[in-house]
């Protein structure tokens, strides 16, 4: 069998060639993911502008792309304060970041990949013991939204120049010693025994009022059927006339012979009670 004879020269420096740039091209593509901004670092230095998401190439070999999270990210951080009355104060806090895309390099040049531990939560225990101070532990706790919104404030004062956007803070917890929880109780069962007897009270006052008014409208129909007595026998005591009374007396016999005689002028005989009949007598006509 006769031996193949060897490639030409040229074909093996092309497939070389061809190798190589695939290699090159290969080293030089780099991939940022979406939400991501890739910092590029050549020979140690950190190049402007940021890489948006995306295929990019770059000098391969001495180039490197280290991508940063700029979506909204959650920290939790435990701290401890004292407040205003000097309560010790445990609290957990959630803070919700993102950085900013135009301050990727800035961030990355100056803090590095570790910001979160560098900058982020110092500002946030930092900032809330400064906030906790101004309130009193009571208030801590019925404006919690007032003392959020002023850290929120604080720490994203702090942390923007360093490209880090706060977006929300959240203080999930608030954690206060035994004694100052046994005060709170104490004093909350307090106020809801001191509404009770102000709502007994107010009952008090309404069912005695409610007997007050009774009693005057008692009072007052009294009066006025006594006012209405009153003017029926003034009316009658007005208009009562001989012929009137001589008619009440007829009316009222029962038609029997009076049994008590009267001596002179005539009398009517009328006994209103026992309705005795109306009746004339002299003592020289007895009958």
């Amino acid at each position: 069998m006769r031996n193949q004879p060897p490639p030409p020269p040229l074909v093996g420096v092309i497939v070389g060639a061809v190798v190589l740039v695939l290699i090159l091209l290969l080293a030089s593509v780099r991939i940022v993911e979406p939400g991501h901004s890739g910092v590029v670092v050549r020979l140690g230095q950190a190049q402007e502008p940021a890489l948006g998401e995306g295929i990019h190439f770059v000098l391969p070999f001495i180039s490197k792309v280290h991508a940063l999270d700029i979506r909204i990210l959650k920290v939790e951080v435990r701290t401890a304060a004292a407040s205003k009355d000097l309560q010790t104060i445990n609290a957990e806090i959630a803070v919700n970041y993102r950085i900013d895309a135009g301050e990727t390099v800035a961030l990355f040049r100056g803090i590095g990949r570790n910001y979160v531990t560098t900058v982020i939560e110092p500002a946030i225990q930092e900032e809330f013991k400064a906030g906790s101070a101004k309130y009193t532990a009571e208030e801590l706790i019925t404006q919690r939204t007032v003392v959020s919104t002023e850290i929120r404030e604080s720490i994203s004062k702090r942390l923007q120049p360093r490209g880090v956007i706060i977006e929300a803070v959240n203080i999930m917890n608030f954690d206060f010693s035994s004694e100052f929880n046994r005060a709170i109780e104490e004093k909350m069962t307090a106020e809801q025994r001191a509404q009770q007897a102000e709502r007994e009270l107010e009952r008090f006052k309404i069912e005695a009022q409610q007997k007050v008014e009774t009693a005057k409208g008692e009072a007052e129909a009294v009066l006025e059927r006594a006012k209405a007595e009153a003017e029926a026998l003034n009316l009658k005591s007005q208009y009562a006339k001989p012929e009137l009374i001589w008619l009440t007396a007829v009316e009222k016999w029962d038609g029997k012979t009076p049994t008590h005689l009267l001596a002179s002028p005539p009398m009517p005989i009328i006994d209103m009670g026992t309705q005795q009949p109306p009746t004339r007598f002299n003592l020289g006509t007895q009958q």
